[in-house]
């Protein structure tokens, strides 16, 4: 059954990918002036009276011609009928997308006219059943690490030789042949401070629970915690939906379970709950004790909190493939500094390069997808530094925790570094490396907050529970924004013109500029705990009395 078999039966009838559409030409040839032709399988004008091109594929081989050919295609669309890329449209038609997807999601993020997927479901008869719309995976030019980690823990080196071992054999069984596993070294006095944890969460358990909770805590606390020297970090290359369902497959319990996920449940929550299905299906890696990973739980809690250090980088496929690639950049992306966490993201870019700066705005979307003021102060920066300075080299750092209400217990309780506060920098060098223009992101004051009984009631149906059940997730609150502006604070942007000479300040208001004289430091949320002072102590109160040295009471 080739490919001009598949595309003359959809020739007989577009209807089955759109309704409207009208077939205009098969294998249409288009010229082109500088030298390059192109045959076009299908092409169509929908109802609208654009222009639709649709290509066919059949096999995972030709699947991975298709980004280029589309991109082609539709130039040569645009130049021999002078159209406009509004007036283009593209539709991929293949009966095979395992191979696909990924590069038809990354074409259908970058490009600037409309493409469509359709997954084409044959009879025995070599009939057309259906075509059935096709979803994309997020992806990141063409390497994007899964967000969703596992954190293997083990004894000592023996063991940890052990899990590589049978890591690189799980993956050989399941086929995935793209992955990173990063070797962490504990601090020496790691086990330590991790035993003391445990004694103090036991003491504070003992002691808010009473004589109840002491004889089964008096028995734990007898066994000596477990000494872990090594941790493996696994990530690998986002996989498909379809790469997942070929792997539950061999469960069909499991995928009869997966099968029955609800309609409405998002693409992401989809996605994360299959690879954790993959990672779980037999054969499972050796390891001596294990957790779940995410970007934020290896940079705030294992790199930044324990202190474990990065000892190795294990590539595997495209990573080992890829020498430009750095370790650093890996370790990065582990970070979610790319944006894959939603809390944080560091990029430097050249504002001459025009892909750069499409990408960046594509990544800090996901970065700031709970920021939506950040998100869109932070590009009306970059409309005015390409506006006045082209060519400039732009250095972005954002660190938006998206934490909510621990967002101000953190701050209250930290230890002066101020490494829980929300904020961004955008530094502006011109051709000789020079810093011209500073912008940063700060949280600041802006009306009366409303008390803490009212937050717990509007958001976590009154119970602190609801609230500390974000301590498994990270602290991460999807309405970050909505919680602050109850608190009464706002994310806004602020810019230093000559930073390092005769400075002068602005602030962003009403969608203008306006010059402000601060006091220095400056410091907008002092003000904000000098004057809340009972609205922070029931915070610190409330969460601080169901913290125990990395244990969360989610009662």
């Amino acid at each position: 059954m080739s490919e001009a078999f598949i595309r003359d039966l959809l020739a007989s009838d577009l209807s089955v990918l759109e309704a409207g559409l009208e077939l205009l030409d098969i294998e249409k040839y288009i010229p082109s002036e500088l030298g390059t032709r192109s045959f076009l399988d299908l092409l169509a004008k929908d109802h609208y009276g654009h222009w639709v091109i649709v290509e066919v594929k059949k096999t995972n081989a030709a699947a991975r011609e298709a980004a280029h050919e589309v991109f082609k295609y539709a130039e040569a669309v645009q130049r021999h009928f002078g159209a406009r890329s509004d007036e283009i449209r593209v539709i991929v038609a293949s009966v095979e997308w395992k191979e696909l997807l990924i590069p038809f999601s990354r074409l259908k993020a970058e490009a600037s006219i409309s493409v469509d997927g359709f997954h084409l479901e044959l009879d025995a008869a070599g009939k057309i059943l259906k075509a059935s719309p096709v979803e994309t995976v997020p992806v990141n030019l063409g390497r994007y690490l899964a967000p969703w980690h596992e954190l293997n823990l083990y004894h000592d080196h023996a063991s940890l030789e052990r899990g590589i071992a049978s890591y690189e054999e799980c993956c050989q069984t399941k086929g995935i042949k793209d992955y990173v596993l990063v070797i962490l070294k504990a601090a020496e006095d790691f086990n330590e401070r991790a035993a003391d944890a445990l004694a103090n969460a036991l003491q504070a358990i003992d002691a808010m629970f009473g004589s109840k909770a002491r004889e089964g805590s008096s028995k734990f606390s007898s066994v000596p915690p477990e000494r872990y020297e090594y941790i493996l970090y696994f990530a690998p290359q986002i996989l498909s939906k379809e790469f997942c369902l070929d792997i539950i497959a061999r469960n069909p319990a499991l995928l009869e379970e997966v099968e029955s996920y609800p309609a409405d449940m998002s693409k992401e929550a989809e996605l994360c709950a299959l690879h954790t299905n993959v990672y779980d299906i037999e054969p499972c890696p050796v390891r001596d004790s294990g957790e779940i990973g995410y970007a934020a739980k290896f940079k705030n809690t294992l790199l930044d909190d324990e202190g474990w250090t990065v000892e190795q980088v294990l590539r595997r496929g495209m990573f080992e493939r890829n020498n430009l690639l750095s370790d650093d950049a890996i370790i990065n992306e582990l970070k979610g500094l790319t944006g894959s966490s939603g809390q944080s993201f560091k990029r430097t870019i050249s504002m001459s390069n025009r892909t750069h700066v499409a990408s960046t705005r594509a990544d800090m979307a996901t970065a700031l997808a709970t920021n939506p003021s950040w998100l869109s102060q932070i590009n009306r920066v970059l409309d005015d530094v390409l506006k006045d300075t082209p060519a400039a080299l732009v250095d972005i750092n954002v660190f938006c925790p998206s934490s909510g209400v621990f967002t101000l217990y953190f701050i209250a309780t930290d230890d002066g570094s101020n490494s829980h506060v929300p904020s961004y920098q955008v530094e502006v060098s011109d051709a000789a490396g020079n810093l011209t223009k500073l912008y940063v992101g700060l949280l600041s004051p802006s009306g009366q907050p409303t008390t803490f009984d009212k937050i717990l009631e509007k958001y976590y149906d009154g119970r602190m529970g609801r609230l500390m059940f974000l301590a498994g997730a990270g602290f991460y609150e999807t309405r970050d924004a909505d919680v602050m502006d109850d608190l009464g604070l706002v994310y806004r942007s602020f810019r230093l013109d000559n930073p390092r000479g005769d400075a002068t300040w602005f602030e962003l208001k009403e969608e203008r500029w306006k010059a402000i004289k601060p006091e220095l430091p400056f410091q907008p949320l002092q003000p904000y705990f000098d004057a809340n002072g009972p609205l922070i102590e029931s915070i610190v109160t409330e969460i601080g009395s169901r913290m125990y040295g990395g244990f969360h009471d989610m009662s």
